[in-house]
């Protein structure tokens, strides 16, 4: 087939199938819409150079497959070590490789028009009808994200993948990220006992991972627990949690409107996966009347967190901003060759002093052993919890040893994927003893060992 008559049938195709699609359409769906599309203009009479070759069910079935691919990207795409594609018009094909950082590819678009097609493809089927000077979409099933920004030197377009299958909390230690003890910790704030989780603010760079650990963070959200996520941009992964709604904001609703409307969703749990302007206010109100939170924001400490939420276009009072328990702070690493990514701090509000947030580093990452390290014991949140749960600080403390002991053992059993984790995280949420045993463990001779 003359690749110009191919380019040319393609954009005729999406002419036609315009505003059919939607994001989360099945792929054979997808399929029998071109099939029937691409039958309808040939029996019109169009193309008719290549009606003959496209009796052939072969080379139909290649053609739309084709069409429905991503191309000269395809390859690149489906690496689970790509975290970015990076497409400057017609220059070569730039990659954000998960362990050897930003580097170029042997690939690029060869001409404007072949561009334009990828980027008409991309709004076609993620349902988007138009497009302006800035687009931001998502792949099809949630894939992954999409900016494109037109320039006087073409396209720019910036492709964030999605895990299809998220990293969980025993994958992050096992890349180095954090300890069994630390993991633990976090499952302590995020599942509080089901009695009093934190409301935690997750910060750090851009690509540091905080997606990537508020993903793994999930599996220690008790399943009873309704929550409503709000974003910007599609990129969190909750296929396990069935009661949870997915919101995203637009031109017509922004995340301070979602965040609002959220608490007329019966929420217990919610989530915003950026905070950045005036949805933070929304957020910490949600917090003040009892419900619990979790946002990202980009800050590179605790410190500087607090002093971002304070200030414009936040402008949260000091008061308020200490209704956060916990911050954890991510942080990314450039060894000779190799990039890493940890945990580098957290820390829990202790109150204030005058009108400053007094803070208490909880563990801190230890650069030259490359290790977390405790600085000093959880005694704020510990406390709070063994008030509102009962029980003494160190049975709280006996508690959480537990649990990075079970971390350790589901790790030993190769029980790594995120649906291990959260059902076992689940279903000790549920009934700690059975859980417990279901590991081979007496819980109840465990915890008088710690």
């Amino acid at each position: 087939m003359n690749s110009e008559q191919h380019i040319e049938l393609e954009f005729r195709l999406i002419d036609f199938l315009k505003g059919r699609m939607n994001l989360l359409q099945p792929p054979k769906e997808r399929e029998e819409m071109v099939h029937g599309a691409l039958k309808k203009i040939i029996e019109k009479g169009e193309f008719p150079e290549l009606a003959a070759e496209l009796q052939n069910e072969h080379a139909r079935i290649k053609f739309v497959s084709d069409f429905l691919s991503y191309g000269i990207i395809t390859d690149v795409l489906c690496d689970a070590n790509v975290e970015d594609i990076v497409i400057n018009n017609l220059k070569p094909i730039y990659i954000h490789h998960s362990e050897k950082g930003f580097i170029a590819t042997n690939k690029r678009f060869t001409h404007q028009k072949e561009i334009t097609l990828f980027i008409k493809k991309l709004l076609l089927l993620s349902g988007k009808a138009s497009q302006g000077k800035i687009i931001n979409l998502e792949l099809p099933n949630l894939e992954g994200r999409v900016n494109i920004a037109h320039s006087p030197f073409g396209p720019q377009i910036t492709i964030t993948k999605a895990k299809v299958t998220p990293l969980s909390i025993i994958d992050l230690i096992r890349a180095g990220g954090l300890t069994y003890e630390v993991a633990a910790q976090l499952w302590m704030y995020l599942e509080g006992m089901s009695i009093r989780p934190a409301n935690i603010m997750i910060a750090g760079g851009p690509g540091v991972g905080k997606t990537t650990l508020l993903n793994a963070l999930f599996s220690f959200i008790p399943k009873a627990d309704r929550m409503v996520v709000i974003e910007d941009t599609l990129e969190l992964n909750t296929f396990l949690e069935d009661s949870c709604s997915r919101l995203e904001s637009d031109d017509d609703l922004t995340l301070a409107d979602l965040v609002k409307n959220s608490l007329r969703m019966r929420p217990e749990r919610i989530i915003v996966g950026e905070v950045r302007g005036i949805e933070a206010r929304d957020m910490i109100t949600a917090c003040n009347i009892g419900k619990y939170c979790i946002g990202t924001i980009h800050a590179l400490t605790s410190r500087e967190a607090i002093i971002r939420l304070q200030n414009e276009p936040m402008n949260i009072p000091e008061m308020l901003v200490n209704l956060i328990d916990v911050f954890i702070i991510l942080k990314r690493y450039h060894v000779k060759d190799r990039m890493f990514r940890v945990i580098d701090e957290i820390s829990e509000t202790s109150g204030m002093e005058q009108v400053k947030i007094l803070l208490s580093q909880v563990y801190k990452y230890d650069y030259d052993s490359q290790k977390m390290k405790q600085v000093n014991p959880s005694t704020v949140f510990r406390d709070r919890l063994a008030k509102q749960a009962g029980l003494t600080p160190k049975e709280v403390m006996q508690e959480h040893m537990l649990r990075a002991f079970l971390l350790e053992q589901l790790d030993k059993r190769n029980m790594n994927t995120i649906k291990e984790v959260t059902s076992f995280c689940w279903a000790y949420n549920k009934n700690p003893d059975e859980a417990a045993a279901g590991l081979g463990f007496n819980r109840a001779d465990l915890l008088m060992r710690r």
